[in-house]
């Protein structure tokens, strides 16, 4: 079952008006009932001969039993390696789950195969990419958007960090495995996509001020794709197939459009270091894992609160700008709220500083100047955006979470993820571009008052 919105992007190489060549070695969608039962004679036909599978607790129990099963019916040659899902929460995408999977390594595999769509997905195919095998995907859940794409985020030293992997060359996909997931994590994988309103926002805002590359043809990939999800919102409370279907389809657009520009900036903005402060927090704390797509879309309502801020916003007092520049935290002063903020993951943070210098006054100083010259342009950007409210009302229709407090995130985590987010990445977003018009602390204190609840 092919969809055309899929099917021109499917083991492609094109020359891009943007001045790029975009490649993707997908080359196979199943979606289909059954679809399981075509392994053996997909991987006969990419000429593969002995798979090493990869799951969880709770995916081999969905899927992987019935691949294996389906393999040894077969007489297909397989490994298989189930990781233990910890009893109160999800498991964590970090090293010591690689580490399991490298110690539980089949050698003699020439294929790697994760059963699974998110953490399982990740490991799965970082792991083929530091071992130079090709990979295989069988979802089990249409909850996030990286299905396809060539990178994984992974968690290394409490840092959530994004390492490149090895995309699949074939996802497979059974409607009636993907239609029985829980809601949590339909829900999860539409709040992802619809993270796409902010992050192409972000791409277009830092293109604008920095001349990053941007390339519009990536860009209508994911419009398509938040445009399809926004079509299904309504059918994925009752897990109508067709919904999921569509949902899926829209997953996996996503990561087509991450594999052509190379990196995940076209699918993770200021949205995703939100929901990436969020998790370290959890972990921090030891606290049970949320889903990741369930964190996107609360900070997609945040995100997009500043976007409409933005659109309303008067004409800054750019010369007051640079004059108070000195005025502002010291690097002392700031190393020590990532200290706190942060915690264990404080040097990474304040050594991605050290190299990047995002905050350093003379960087500062150029940004404005561009601000300044463009503002007009960067608001009838911001203009473009959503309302958050809207965006706050298909996650309601969907029965996702709306609010931080919904999945327990407590108030000082989010004005500290609001302030201090933008750390995450050397990436320019929302976040970057309030702080650099000093409006950030006071947006946090506004965002902070509206959508937390008193603790």
């Amino acid at each position: 079952m092919q969809n055309r919105s899929i099917e021109p992007y499917l083991n492609s190489s094109f020359e891009c008006e943007c001045g790029r060549t975009h490649k993707s070695l997908f080359a196979h969608y199943i979606f289909e009932p059954g679809a399981i039962e075509r392994l053996p004679a997909l991987l006969a036909r990419l000429g593969y001969r002995r798979p090493f599978l990869i799951s969880d607790t709770h995916t081999h129990a969905i899927a992987g039993r019935q691949a294996e099963e389906i393999l040894q019916r077969a007489a297909v040659p397989f490994s298989s390696h189930v990781l233990k899902s910890p009893e109160n929460s999800d498991l964590a995408a970090d090293e010591h789950a690689l580490g399991s999977i490298a110690m539980a390594n089949d050698k003699e595999a020439d294929i790697i195969i994760s059963v699974g769509t998110g953490t399982i997905n990740d490991l799965g195919r970082y792991f083929s990419y530091i071992t130079g095998r090709p990979f295989l995907l069988i979802a089990t859940a249409p909850s996030m958007d990286g299905l396809v794409s060539g990178v994984a985020p992974l968690i290394f030293h409490n840092m959530k960090i994004t390492f490149p992997a090895q995309e699949p060359l074939a996802l497979i996909c059974d409607p009636d495995i993907m239609a029985a997931a829980p809601l949590k994590m339909l829900a999860a994988g539409a709040a992802d996509i619809l993270g796409k309103y902010n992050c192409l926002l972000d791409w277009k805002l830092s293109h604008i001020i920095n001349d990053e590359y941007y390339c519009d043809t990536i860009a209508g990939i994911m419009r398509t794709a938040v445009d399809q999800t926004m079509d299904c919102a309504g059918g994925l409370a009752s897990h109508d197939r067709e919904a999921v279907s569509v949902l899926t389809q829209a997953l996996v657009l996503s990561g087509i459009a991450m594999d052509f520009s190379g990196n995940s900036r076209p699918a993770s903005g200021a949205e995703h270091h939100q929901s990436h402060y969020w998790e370290m927090q959890f972990l921090f704390d030891n606290t049970p894992a949320v889903l990741h797509g369930t964190k996107v879309g609360i900070g997609t309502v945040l995100m997009l609160e500043l976007y409409n801020e933005l659109a309303r916003m008067n004409r800054p007092d750019f010369a007051r700008l640079r004059a108070e520049i000195s005025s502002r935290p010291s690097m002392d002063e700031w190393e020590k709220e990532m200290r706190r903020c942060y915690r264990e993951g404080a040097e990474g943070i304040i050594e991605l500083e050290k190299t990047s210098g995002k905050n350093a006054p003379e960087g500062l100083l150029r940004r404005l100047a561009v601000i300044e010259e463009k503002w007009e342009e960067i608001k009838a950007l911001a203009a473009q955006a959503p309302l958050a409210g809207e965006i706050y009302h298909v996650l309601e229709t969907m029965g996702a979470a709306r609010r931080p407090a919904d999945v327990g995130i407590p108030r000082e985590y989010v004005r500290d993820s609001i302030r201090f987010g933008k750390e995450l990445r050397d990436r320019y977003t929302i976040l970057q571009l309030m702080w650099d018009i000093g409006a950030l602390d006071a947006s946090a204190e506004r965002l902070v008052e509206k959508y937390c609840d008193e603790q």
